[in-house]
Formats: structure tokens, sequence, C-alpha cells
């Protein structure tokens, strides 16, 4: 991954910012909008605890962001178009494939936080550094738990049909989010290339997080 030097660093770190701001009020909106499907399941239990998390770590990231000089974007139209999105496939896909667009949220926000750690290493900003690491060392738990929680889905869905619960590993569901991926770009196609999260910062998400 190509990271540019000096004050296009600069510029690509306030973009992450951006990005990072909108993330995380979507990581605290996601239990309250998935416990209206599900009610207070597992999966729900999974994402109250990264929003516990997105809240705790808010407030250090805007001092740091603070003490370095650095802008603070509200996100309101980035989060108004998220939580569009969000309201349109909640109205055509099951519970399932809602949690699953979820999980791709909360990866997209694994892959804006490496890259404004690598970003922040090459302007020497290290309390953006420190914040970057302890952050990713444990979010990276959390969104891991919400991911094993796909499995209760298929022992729901087996409970509701009569049939015994059968055991599951742990899901491997990089095929199911690249369907849900697919589904996102269709509802966000018609918006601005400044408002979308990847594209608008010239890199590409990686799915093997």
């Amino acid at each position: 991954m190509h990271v540019p030097h000096g004050p296009e660093s600069r510029r690509l770190l306030e973009k992450l910012i951006r990005e990072i701001l909108r993330a995380e009020l979507q990581a605290l909106d996601h239990p309250a909008r998935e416990a209206k499907r599900t009610g207070a399941t597992p999966p729900v239990l999974a994402l109250q605890e990264v929003a516990t998390h997105a809240a705790a770590m808010r407030t250090r990231l805007l001092e740091v962001l603070h003490s370095n000089e650095l802008p603070v974007h509200k996100g309101t139209h980035g989060a108004t178009l998220a939580t569009l999105r969000h309201l349109i496939i909640h109205r055509v896909i099951d519970a399932e494939r809602s949690y699953l667009s979820v999980l791709i949220d909360l990866r997209h926000g694994l892959d804006l936080v490496k890259l404004m750690r690598e970003v922040s290493r090459r302007v020497e900003m290290f309390g953006v550094i420190r914040w970057c690491d302890d952050w990713l060392t444990a979010r990276r738990t959390l969104v891991a738990r919400v991911e094993a929680q796909l499995a209760w889905f298929t022992e729901a869905q087996a409970v509701a049909s009569g049939r015994a619960p059968i055991p599951v590993p742990t899901p491997e569901p990089h095929a199911q989010l690249e369907a849900i991926e697919d589904d996102c770009d269709l509802i966000t196609s018609a918006v601005d290339p400044e408002d979308r999260p990847g594209p608008s910062l010239g890199w590409h998400t990686d799915r093997n997080t």
C-alpha cells in the first residue's frame, strides 16, 4: 500500500479522520438498529460491546486531534447517507444479511484505522499512532466476536423450523460479505464520489482483515 509523504500525507490523514468519525458514529447506532430486528440477542450484545468501545475511545480521539491541530468534521452528511442505506437495506433483506452489512461497516473501520496509523507514522504524529494501536488491539477482538455471532442465525433458523440446532464452526463469511457489499454498491451508486468512504480515499478495502 502506497502512502504519500509531505502535504499529501496531511490531506489524506484529514480525510481518514473524517471517515473514521463517521464510522464510529455508525458503530454507536448499530445495536439499537439491529435490536429492532432481533431483540436483545447475542449478536446485538456483541454489537453493544463495539458501541461501548466506540464511545470510550471517541473522547480520547477528539483530544488527540485537538492537540495535533487536526480538523474535526461532524460527518453529518456521511452519517445521514449511511443511515439511509441501512434503512433501505432493512426493508429488502432479512436479519442475517442486515447483520452482515453491519459487519462490513466494522471491518471497513478496521481498515481505516490501520491506514490512519500508517499515515500518522509518516508525519510523526505519535499521539495518533498510540490511539490507533490501542483502538486496534481492542476492536479487532470485538469485531471477531461480532463475526462469530453469525452462527446464532443458523441456530435460530433451525429452532424456528423445528429442527435440532446443528453446531457450526466459526463461519468464514467472505463470500457473503462480498454479496452484501454488492447490494450496498447498488444503493450508494448515486452518491457523489467525495461522499463515498472507499473511492474518495483512493484505496481499496482489504477483505481479508
